[in-house]
C-alpha cells in the first residue's frame, strides 16, 4: 500500500502585545494582533484585563460568505516570561457564531508585570489543532454518490463519504491513483478503497476539478492544491496555479507561502517580482522568521540587502 502524509490541519501564530500597561494602568485594558487567514478562516490574538487579570483570547472572525459554520479547535496558548522560559495552557473549544473567541487566565495582572512584561512587551504564541470543520457555502458543482454507480468501478472512502468513480479516468489524471488503481497493489483488486486522513469536503473539489467544474475559488484552493500535490495530479495543479496567477484575493503573503509549500513555481516569482519596497518586505515576512519557507527566506533577504544599497 503506498503511504503518503495528509494535510494536518494546524497552525501557529504569534505576537508581541507592546507598550502593555502596569497594573496600576491596566483597567480595561485590550488589545489585538492582525488578522491572519488560516484554512480561510481569519484569526487573531487579544491581551484583555478582565477584573485584574490578564486574559489572552483566541479569536475567530466571523466569515461573511459561510451563513452557519463551526470549528473544533484543541488549542495551546503559551506566553514567554522575562527568564526565557514560557507557560503554555491547553483547551479545547468549538467557535461557531455568537461564539468567536475564547481563551484563559494566565495570572494576575500584577504577576503579568512581574514575571512575563519584558520592556512593556508580552510575547504570545498559539498553536491550534483544527479538529473539524462544518461551513456551509460551497455547493457541490458534480455527484459522486451512488447514483453514479452505473459509470463507475471503483468506490474512494474519504471520511465517512463514499465516491463512485472510474479507475482510469483517475489513473489518467494522477500517478498515484494510476499505480493504486492500476499497479501492483492490493487495492487494484479491491472493489472499494479507503483514503485515510483525507478530507471529504477537499477530496469533493479534487475530484470537480478533475471532471472540468469551476471548484477553484479562495476558499477550496488550499484543499486542492495539496491534493493535487499529493496524488501527482498535474492538471490539477496547473489550474491552481492559474487561479492563483489571475484570480487569488489573497494576500501577497499567503500567496508566497502557498507557491513555496505545493511548488507554484511562477506563482512564486510573480509574487517576488512584486516585492518592491521594505514595506512590501515587512508585509510577507511572518513574526516568526523560522516559519518561512528556507527558499522564501533567502529570496526575500536578497531582496532587502538590495534596499541596503
Amino acid at each position: 500500500m503506498i503511504t503518503m502524509s495528509t494535510l494536518k490541519k494546524e497552525f501557529s501564530m504569534s505576537w508581541t502585545f507592546k507598550k502593555v500597561p502596569t497594573a496600576e494602568n491596566s483597567k480595561n485594558y485590550s488589545s489585538f494582533s492582525k488578522q491572519e487567514d488560516h484554512y480561510n478562516f481569519l484569526w487573531r490574538l487579544s491581551l484583555q484585563e478582565i477584573n485584574q487579570k490578564a486574559v489572552v483570547n483566541l479569536h475567530l472572525i466571523e466569515p461573511k460568505d459561510a451563513s452557519d459554520f463551526s470549528v473544533e479547535t484543541e488549542c495551546y496558548l503559551t506566553v514567554f516570561d522575562v527568564d526565557g522560559m514560557s507557560d503554555t495552557e491547553r483547551f479545547t473549544c468549538k467557535f461557531k457564531p455568537g461564539d468567536d473567541n475564547f481563551g484563559i487566565t494566565f495570572s494576575s495582572w500584577k504577576r503579568l508585570s512581574r514575571t512575563y512584561l519584558i520592556n512593556g512587551e508580552l510575547e504570545v504564541e498559539a498553536h491550534v489543532k483544527i479538529l473539524n470543520i462544518s461551513r456551509y457555502e460551497n455547493k457541490k458543482l458534480k455527484v459522486f454518490d451512488e447514483s453514479m454507480k452505473q459509470f463507475s468501478d471503483i468506490v474512494l472512502v474519504a471520511g465517512e463519504e463514499k465516491f463512485y468513480v472510474s479507475k482510469l479516468f483517475l489513473a489518467s489524471h494522477s500517478t498515484y491513483f494510476n499505480s493504486l488503481l492500476l499497479g501492483k497493489f492490493a487495492e487494484s483488486k479491491k472493489s472499494e478503497v479507503n483514503l485515510k486522513d483525507i478530507d471529504p469536503k477537499d477530496f469533493q473539489k479534487f475530484l470537480e476539478v478533475l471532471y472540468g467544474e469551476d471548484a477553484i475559488n479562495d476558499s477550496t484552493i488550499e484543499g486542492i492544491v495539496h491534493l493535487a500535490d499529493m496524488y501527482d495530479a498535474p492538471t490539477a495543479h496547473r489550474r491552481c496555479e492559474k487561479f492563483m496567477m489571475k484570480e487569488s484575493e489573497k494576500s501577497l503573503k499567503e500567496k508566497l507561502e502557498l507557491s513555496a509549500r505545493y511548488k507554484m513555481i511562477r506563482v512564486k516569482n510573480k509574487c517576488l517580482s512584486e516585492i518592491k519596497t521594505a514595506e512590501d518586505i515587512k508585509s510577507v515576512v511572518p513574526e516568526n522568521i523560522d516559519e518561512m519557507d528556507p527558499s522564501l527566506t533567502a529570496a526575500i533577504l536578497k531582496k532587502a540587502i538590495s534596499h541596503l544599497k
